[in-house]
């Protein structure tokens, strides 16, 4: 991580209460000169970290309501910033279930959070990422390179991201603003804790097991990626550039693997 980067920057994380957002928070606190924190929870975010002087602007926000979006939009735009260096797309939900017994309401909750919400995110602050030549970083997922079984809702939700971020690109790519996603692996987060079942209700599953990476770990790759002027699409494991890979050569292999690793998750 290149510290001299992020000196003067602006920088606005969603999702920056727990789990990787917090993650980038810390490890920005201090580089950055004001980072936007924006949490459906922002009481819980605390700071005990003498000594470091970035100046933090906590903004209450559920990423899912619209009108709370729109609130935390005119609040960045009336302070006293005139531009946003990085823009952390980096809220989001899980849910897990079969297709045909996933409710509505659980895939209209689940675009609410990890598509209309960063979107409409991005609109309204694309004059001040005009005037930085700044960057959208999504956190993505593995699970959006292709459709995960037990993961529809999760999965449709953030290739739908990631097919909007790729057109923003390329659209603004003559003004020098860049978007990036990022599909880390199976990080250390409650978000198996807070997602949804097929039903609506609170997920509340056990971490995967196996090998995992940290949010801070993942918080240190993102931000790595951002350094990188080539950064667009990044994996940060094997698995995330097999299944890249895969979709590409072989999809019917990826299908049949996924149908075993996975068989559990949809019976």
């Amino acid at each position: 991580m290149n510290h001299n980067y992020w000196k003067d920057k602006t920088v606005l994380i969603t999702g920056a209460s727990s789990g990787i957002g917090e993650a980038i928070m810390h490890r920005l606190n201090g580089l950055a000169e004001t980072i936007f924190l924006l949490s459906r929870n922002p009481k819980i975010i605390t700071e005990n970290n003498s000594g470091k002087n970035s100046r933090m602007i906590l903004i209450p926000c559920d990423i899912s309501k619209p009108d709370q979006v729109e609130k935390a939009i005119k609040s960045i735009l009336k302070s006293k910033v005139s531009s946003l260096d990085v823009l952390f797309n980096n809220a989001g939900i899980t849910a897990h279930g079969r297709f045909d017994t996933t409710q509505m309401a659980v895939f209209r909750k689940t675009f609410e959070t990890n598509f209309f919400g960063p979107i409409r995110l991005v609109q309204g602050l694309v004059p001040l990422l005009l005037s930085a030549q700044g960057t959208v970083v999504s956190t993505s997922t593995v699970s959006a390179l292709y459709g995960v079984p037990g993961r529809s809702a999760y999965s449709s939700s953030k290739a739908a991201l990631h097919a909007a971020m790729e057109s923003f690109r390329i659209e603004m790519s003559e003004h020098k603003v860049r978007s990036i996603l990022v599909c880390p692996p199976y990080t250390r987060t409650n978000l198996r804790q807070s997602g949804l079942d097929e039903d609506g209700s609170i997920l509340k599953e056990e971490q995967a097991s196996g090998k995992i990476k940290t949010a801070d770990e993942v918080a240190l790759s993102i931000l790595e990626a951002v350094e990188n002027p080539k950064s667009k699409l990044v994996t940060i494991d094997k698995s995330g550039f097999a299944m890249k890979l895969l979709r590409l050569i072989s999809p019917s292999t990826l299908e049949k693997i996924m149908f075993n690793k996975l068989y559990k998750d949809f019976h």
